[in-house]
């Protein structure tokens, strides 16, 4: 198993990425976010426009463990 892994992948065009509150945008964490203005190949439900990201994550061998809730 692997090591539980939240994250999420941020854009790095958006115009307040430096204001994040929580500090959390680092280079690692922002990918390419590719427009495409066509029908998407699977989901014909999507016409259109709709984005694409290669992104890698590097996961820990481990034991996954959630997170407790904040709020039960």
């Amino acid at each position: 198993g692997y090591k539980t892994l939240i994250s999420q992948v941020f854009d790095p065009s958006d115009p307040n990425i430096g204001s994040d509150v929580q500090f959390g945008v680092t280079a690692a964490l922002t990918g390419d976010f590719v427009r495409h203005e066509e029908p998407h190949p699977t989901e014909a439900d999507s016409p259109g426009p709709w984005f694409s990201l290669d992104y890698a994550y590097a996961m820990e061998p481990g034991e996954a463990v959630l997170p407790r809730p904040p709020i039960k």
